[in-house]
């Protein structure tokens, strides 16, 4: 990766504190708010005419292929969303289920992929819990679950309430295997730690993105692969999704859905947030998905090795095929420690006795040594 100095150049909230609290909210990259402003400079400026929305509309259908590369899937699977929340939505209406059927979800899985299942419920739907031990899935215990009535399996890639990340490929080939839908949400690893949706036989993926890759809230996107598009229907239309969305006969007389998941996309979408989203993408190729995945790591194995290296205790550790950007710290005086995290200048997120701490590829070791400091 090139000068860590000349990346950090680019996110001015550096300059204040050292922030590892990506995994609540990243800090803007100069490129990604300049992407964001732009439509709104240009309404402020000028307004906005119908062949200029078009052009806007022309801009973010073709950066479909930016932003569907970043974890190898193609345009045509991509529908940009508001939120994951959107997304596991549609993933959980999608997978047509039948009273009786079930879907195995790992219990500390952030809420809102629990809340689609649980929505089920009504309509006969089992949820049946993978247990998790000390903020670890093991991949025995979601297997273990599955029955013969199980028809799919929803995790988080990294989980938000400890930082165990799953082996996707090997989840998702049980689920091939089995015949099951496999639906991951990304929002804690998406632009920081490497997926291949088709490697990993990834059914359904939902993501925000003002995480790891530092774009605005209210946005972001829904891939559902080719195999399930066919038969795809979706439960909300509008104009935005149609095959020819600037057709608009008075009255319309029929249903006209595109054969691509933008079918998903009903009205105006964030233009703002996916002018973002798509030089997040960008910035992402360029420093490079192995580079940044290797930083995010390495920073995180010498931060678990430092807070235990000063009796700090930490949630795991995790085995390194498990480990993520995110590392939980034992605390027991939240006030002193809140009062010395400002006064050392660090930036994470505390709650129920521990510090939620994330590492990304812009932060330093010398940012960690800060943190530990803080902490002690």
């Amino acid at each position: 990766m090139e000068d860590i100095a000349r990346i950090r150049e680019n996110f001015p909230a550096l300059e204040h504190s050292a922030y590892l609290d990506t995994a609540t909210t990243g800090p803007f990259h100069k490129r990604v708010h300049a992407a964001a402003t732009r439509g709104y400079d240009q309404r402020l400026k000028e307004g906005l005419s119908i062949p200029e929305y078009k052009e806007w509309a022309r801009f973010i259908d073709d950066a479909r292929v930016d932003v569907a590369s970043v974890f190898k899937a193609k345009a045509e699977e991509l529908a940009y969303t508001k939120n994951a929340s959107e997304g596991i939505n549609l993933a959980a209406r999608l997978m047509n289920l039948s009273p009786g059927d079930n879907v195995v979800i790992p219990d500390i899985s952030f809420p809102s992929n629990a809340y689609a299942l649980l929505n089920l419920q009504r309509e006969g739907v089992r949820v049946k819990w993978a247990r998790s031990i000390h903020g670890a899935v093991p991949f025995e215990e979601i297997t273990r679950q599955v029955d013969e009535r199980t028809r799919a399996v929803f995790l988080c890639h990294v989980e938000h309430a400890s930082g165990f990340r799953h082996d996707l490929e090997r989840i998702g080939a049980f689920c091939r295997g089995r015949n099951l839908f496999f639906h991951v949400d990304c929002t804690q690893s998406i632009m920081a730690l490497r997926i291949d949706v088709k490697a990993s036989n990834i059914d359904m993926m939902s993501s925000a993105v003002y995480k790891w890759p530092c774009c605005p809230l209210g946005v972001g996107f829904f891939y559902c692969s080719a195999r399930l598009l066919e038969n795809a229907i979706p439960e909300s239309v509008g104009w935005f999704g149609m095959e020819d969305r600037w057709d608009m006969p008075q009255p319309p007389i029929d249903i006209h859905i595109p054969g691509t998941a933008r079918r998903f996309e009903t009205g105006s979408p964030n233009f703002a947030g996916i002018f973002a989203l798509a030089e997040a993408a960008r910035i992402y190729r360029e420093l490079g998905p192995k580079n940044i995945e290797e930083r995010v790591l390495r920073l995180n194995t010498i931060l678990s090795e430092r807070l235990l290296g000063a009796g700090i205790g930490v949630l795991g550790p995790f085995q390194d095929d498990n480990r993520s950007g995110i590392l939980y710290a034992r605390i027991t005086d939240h006030e002193r420690v809140s009062a010395s995290l400002a006064a050392h200048g660090v930036r994470v997120n505390l709650g129920h006795g521990m510090a939620r701490i994330s590492t990304h590829y812009f932060n330093t070791e010398d940012e960690i040594d800060r943190l530990v400091s803080a902490l002690q």
